[in-house]
């Protein structure tokens, strides 16, 4: 069990991150600053994280922990391929609920950084579940698996920040056409 204290000093360190993280590029941002915002000492930011990078991965971990929940969930016949709007429902959801500090994350040019740690860290999550689920080689499942990623968190930071002038819908059906068609060709060539 957390103590109590532990907890809200860790909270108070994210929050401040979260708070100058709008204000200040990453390398910007300094331990001092972190720990006046937050209202502690310097020897007590340490006691918790080991540098500003850790307490940034603090919420890669997080953003991708929520992300891979969301994907993994199974669809009615356990294909998502024949429920490709399942996945984009499920994103689109997230997008919306999720923290605007998790959208800041993976639309910044600044903190894109952090933005690939997520992708790598839901890839690995999701690798496994594609190998099994089509077949495939662990190579062949690590390639579609970044390839969906990559395009998908592409599209929808293109849609999020303003530079796809289109409507959610239409914005749906051309990710599922891109996403769908090229991982089904993929799939048909590679598959066990």
């Amino acid at each position: 069990m957390t103590d109590r204290r532990v907890a809200r000093t860790k909270q108070a360190l994210r929050e401040a991150f979260r708070k100058l993280a709008q204000h200040y590029r990453f390398h910007e941002i300094t331990v001092q600053q972190l720990t006046a915002e937050a209202n502690i000492n310097r020897k007590t930011f340490y006691l918790h994280f080991d540098s500003i990078d850790d307490l940034a991965d603090s919420f890669t971990a997080e953003i991708a922990d929520q992300l891979l929940a969301l994907i993994l969930q199974e669809p009615a016949d356990h294909d998502p391929l024949n429920h490709a709007g399942v996945w984009f429902e499920r994103l689109d959801d997230f997008f919306e609920k999720a923290p605007k500090f998790y959208t800041f994350v993976l639309t910044s040019d600044d903190y894109s950084f952090l933005s690939r740690r997520v992708k790598r860290r839901v890839a690995a999550g999701l690798t496994a579940s594609f190998q099994a689920d089509y077949q495939l080689s662990a190579t062949d499942a690590q390639l579609g698996v970044a390839f969906l990623i990559d395009s998908t968190l592409t599209l929808f930071r293109l849609y999020i920040t303003g530079q796809l002038a289109i409507s959610l819908p239409e914005f749906k059906q051309r990710l599922l056409a891109l996403n769908m068609q090229g991982l089904q060709g993929f799939l048909a060539d590679f598959r066990g």
